[in-house]
């Protein structure tokens, strides 16, 4: 689809120095979004690998749990894991906070107090009681990487959507538009030029 200019109802030389500078500041906006497009995508890939790392060391530290857990379980059975349960009477708290990266605002996860040993707990879950702090810190990292994924991506989107706004049609009707109203300065000047070297030798003639 062939771009149209930008309908002007009365062209003046004061017109077309404001649609220069109009131009001016799109194309400067237009790099700043798109050097912020950069930087944001930057951000996205370097969360992208903290959360496969994150979701890799958080499997493994499930695994060294599940085998404690399934260790006890087949030793001491299912009820006397349910009584060792009843014993530990401290819950897992996050808080939650807001961080801000490249102007784009998200959730911060950190676990609160760690959970401190329980020596009256089996032996055989000692693995269990070993790692449980450190899987606690891996979900609320995984948790906030996932949702800086989320609203970073949003904004990349966003940012786009403008970016080829700009790109494809704003600044080309810009310059469409001066181009036409210079070509109509330009001749309506050179008319005025001849009409004047035509007043200059009828004067002469006389």
């Amino acid at each position: 689809m062939s771009l149209q200019i930008i309908k002007i109802s009365r062209p003046t030389k004061i017109e077309l120095i404001r649609l220069r500078k109009r131009l001016a500041l799109a194309r400067r906006y237009y790099n700043i979004l798109k050097d912020r497009e950069t930087f944001l995508l930057q951000s996205f890939r370097d969360t992208y690998m903290r959360l496969v790392e994150d979701r890799r060391l958080l499997n493994k530290l499930l695994g060294e749990a599940l085998n404690s857990y399934y260790t006890a379980l087949s030793i001491h059975g299912w009820q006397s894991i349910i009584e060792q349960a009843g014993v530990v009477r401290e819950e897992a708290v996050f808080k939650a906070t807001y961080k801000n990266i490249l102007g784009v605002w998200v959730y911060g996860f950190e676990p609160g107090a760690r959970i401190s040993p329980q020596p009256q707990l089996l032996p055989e879950l000692a693995g269990l009681q070993r790692v449980r702090n450190d899987i606690l810190t891996l979900i609320a990292r995984i948790a906030e990487n996932e949702r800086a994924l989320i609203n970073i991506g949003m904004e990349i989107s966003r940012l786009r959507r403008i970016v080829n706004t700009l790109e494809k049609v704003y600044i080309p009707r810009l310059e469409k538009t001066i181009r036409y109203l210079s070509m109509k300065f330009d001749e309506m000047q050179r008319e005025d030029t001849v009409r004047t070297l035509r007043v200059k030798r009828m004067l002469e003639a006389r």
